[in-house]
């Protein structure tokens, strides 16, 4: 049995089973994510006795040895016990660069990033062998194994990727990056990694599922890594610019369909330093429709990621209006979102970063918001130019938009009682509109944000029975699961159940997506 002692701080955040191993749970370092560690007083030695990494050694250490060990290369503790995916984009920068986020006036906050910091992880003891990953396309193209993970990514992951066409031939996510993926080895090892993890949750294969998709994902991240790194000594080529891009987001769909949660926003942050880098570089234009799908589902996770706080915005709206002005229809198709309503929400979310962040005056950014939800409510879906003439496009796009109001109403009042008329009522337009929406449409995979911020409004059991039931409908069809909207609906409605009948005051699930102890905040991608 393992040696008795607590779980690390990241299981007991996720309330799941911990193998405790030393110094890093090996639990997160598969699946990405940050171990939060263990009390100083606790020490493991010994051999893992359960689970994946049953019989893997691992070497005594503590925290001591860790700061030792960080002190002798002048790199600071924390580095060292980060997985890979912390170190995703920083990866490419040597120390004392600057890696720039943008910020709505044009201005760019920057940041030292060190080098390289993939540690050098235990060997591991599996049951099986892990699949030989050669270290070119052609040779990996070849091997059977890679054959039925393509063939499934092709088959099962991408016609729900996007709506309406999922089937067809022009369906983006073959078109594009499929191609792509057969000339530039660091894209297949991610669509591969996607793959099986998606693969062996459906066979119910623990081992495809976690040890060879990490095992993929880690070698699309050094892949990843010498990308950018490329881009910093030279200029990349157009198929090079879209692969990392295209890397990214299969890197996101991958921890969406793991967790939700993209360790530390390193990706969609890291994608936003790539854009800058080219736009700087070249410009981008409507011509280049394949680099234009793939900037546009990242501004669109950028605002995602925002609506658990606005902090955590990284794309200009200068390149949301960009998005908005170049893309094809394939924006909707992908995201469901109307472009008007995306730029409007874009700039809200802008404002209120800006004032997040003490650059903006509490009056101005009140006003930026009224101004929002005055546009918001204004806005009429009637007449509006859609991917296809099915009236179903009209309820998605009433969702989203009262989806939009209720987060900015939200922003202007946090403790808001979630009885106000207005709340209330942006909650019964949401479950209307997505009511029309037929379990047999693909249209209602589009549906999981507007569910989300419905349900985290509603009071009675019936409406939030609702919900879990169309969410439950959309994993289903898309047999792509992604936890965090019921883990966090169900944490809201407890907290609200345990409130005193007197206190009215909104709980908002915001909370919940939030670690103090985290300087740089995880991505919760409710898509």
């Amino acid at each position: 049995m393992p040696q008795a002692g607590p779980a690390c701080l990241t299981c007991r955040q996720k309330c799941r089973k911990c193998d405790r191993a030393r110094p890093d749970c090996q639990r997160c370092v598969s699946k990405g994510l940050v171990c939060g560690g263990y009390p100083e007083q606790f020490r493991f030695c010994g051999i893992a006795s359960r689970g994946k990494w049953k019989g893997a050694r691992i070497p005594v250490s503590n925290r001591s040895s860790t700061r030792s060990h960080s002190k002798r290369n002048n790199l600071p503790s924390e580095v060292h016990k980060t997985p890979t995916l912390e170190v995703t984009v920083a990866a490419p920068f040597t120390e004392g660069d600057q890696v720039s986020a943008a910020t709505s006036e044009g201005n760019y906050s920057t940041s030292p990033i060190h080098e390289d910091y993939i540690p050098n992880n235990p060997p591991i003891k599996h049951s099986r062998p892990l699949p030989e990953l050669p270290d070119d396309v052609t040779t990996l193209l070849s091997s059977s194994h890679t054959v039925r993970l393509l063939s499934h990514y092709d088959e099962n992951i991408c016609p729900h990727q996007i709506a309406e066409v999922g089937g067809d031939a022009e369906n983006p996510y073959r078109a594009y990056i499929i191609p792509l993926a057969r000339k530039k080895i660091g894209l297949l090892y991610a669509v591969l990694g996607l793959s099986a993890s998606h693969l062996g949750r459906l066979i119910d294969d623990e081992f495809l599922h976690e040890a060879t998709a990490v095992e993929y994902r880690m070698k699309a991240i050094r892949a990843l890594s010498e990308e950018i790194r490329k881009s910093q000594r030279t200029s990349l080529l157009e198929d090079e610019q879209d692969t990392v891009l295209a890397i990214i987001q299969i890197l996101l769909l991958h921890d969406i369909c793991e967790s939700g949660v993209s360790s530390h926003g390193i990706h969609i942050t890291g994608a936003m330093s790539v854009c800058k880098q080219l736009l700087i570089a070249e410009g981008l234009h409507g011509r280049r429709q394949r680099s234009m799908f793939f900037l546009g589902n990242l501004a669109w996770l950028d605002i995602i990621r925002a609506f658990a706080g606005s902090e955590r915005m990284c794309f200009s709206q200068d390149i949301r209006e960009l998005v908005a002005c170049a893309s094809d229809m394939k924006l909707e198709l992908v995201n469901g979102c109307p472009r008007e309503v995306f730029l409007i929400i874009g700039g809200a979310l802008e404002k209120a970063k800006e004032y997040t962040l003490g650059w903006l005056s509490s009056d101005k950014y009140q006003t930026a918001l009224l101004l929002a939800r005055h546009k918001l409510y204004s806005w009429d879906p009637q007449g509006r130019e859609y991917p296809s003439l099915d009236p179903m496009w009209l309820a998605i796009a009433e969702a989203f938009q009262f989806a939009c109001i209720l987060r900015i109403l939200r922003l202007l009042d946090p403790l808001k009682s979630p009885r106000a008329t207005d709340i209330q009522e942006c909650v019964t337009r949401i479950l209307d509109a997505t009511a029309l929406v037929s379990s047999r449409c693909s249209l209602l995979e589009l549906l999981v944000l507007p569910l989300f911020m419905a349900g985290a409004d509603s009071l009675s059991r019936h409406s939030q029975y609702y919900v879990l039931t169309r969410l439950r409908e959309i994993e289903r069809r898309s047999e792509f699961r992604n936890p965090v909207p019921v883990e966090l609906l169900r944490k809201v409605w407890d907290a609200r159940a345990e409130q005193t009948p007197d206190d009215d005051t909104n709980i908002s699930w915001t909370t919940f997506a939030h670690c103090p102890g985290l300087v740089r905040q995880h991505d919760y991608l409710i898509i």
